[in-house]
């Protein structure tokens, strides 16, 4: 038997976290479910990493073509075709191969029965909050409606981004007075700047 770490929520709506043994992760989520609980996430323990202290970057996908495919997928499936017709014309036709590659797993395990949450669960590099909008889309029968607010928050999340990036440049980048000067220091000539 392996361990996992649960994730879950109670009627109530409190998180808890707990460690548990079962033979496979369907299993421990399928426990929690049955006796009522909301599992977010279900993750093999791995020993052995933390006891030689080796820790794994975590894989991510770009966020910008994430959304597009996004809106890709909402506008497949709210034309009326099944979920593993878009899946199919979106993994092959996406131009980051990264992506791609894991749209593809996403896509083979829902034709071998996995539910389209675990699937992208199981690839490992796509947002938990995604993840758990898919699993309270396929409860609630409205996945289009979730995925919706999900791309509605997450175009605000990246707008938020690029702003506070922007606003982090330095101020030379945007004072048009600054000059080089012998010693290779840009140095504002202009006192209404007041940059140094």
């Amino acid at each position: 038997m392996a361990e996992f770490v649960l994730r879950y929520a109670d009627p109530r709506g409190q998180m808890h976290e707990q460690t548990t043994e079962a033979p496979s992760e369907r299993e421990a989520r399928e426990r929690l479910a049955q006796q009522g609980y909301l599992v977010y996430s279900v993750k093999a323990k791995d020993l052995s990493a933390r006891i030689s202290g080796v820790t794994h970057r975590r894989r991510t996908v770009n966020l910008e073509k994430f959304l597009i495919f996004n809106q890709q997928f909402v506008t497949l499936i709210r034309a009326g075709l099944p979920i593993l017709k878009s899946l199919d014309l979106l993994a092959d036709k996406l131009t980051d191969e990264k992506l791609s590659r894991y749209i593809k797993g996403v896509r083979d395990e829902v034709k071998t029965g996995v539910v389209l949450s675990d699937a992208f669960a199981h690839q490992g590099v796509f947002p938990s909050i995604y993840v758990t909008t898919i699993l309270a889309g396929e409860k609630s029968g409205s996945l289009v409606e979730v995925l919706d607010r999900y791309l509605t928050y997450q175009r605000l999340t990246l707008a938020v981004r690029k702003k506070v990036l922007v606003s982090l440049l330095p101020v030379r980048a945007h004072c048009s007075c600054y000059l080089p000067d012998r010693l290779s220091r840009n140095v504002c000539r202009s006192k209404l700047c007041g940059a140094l």
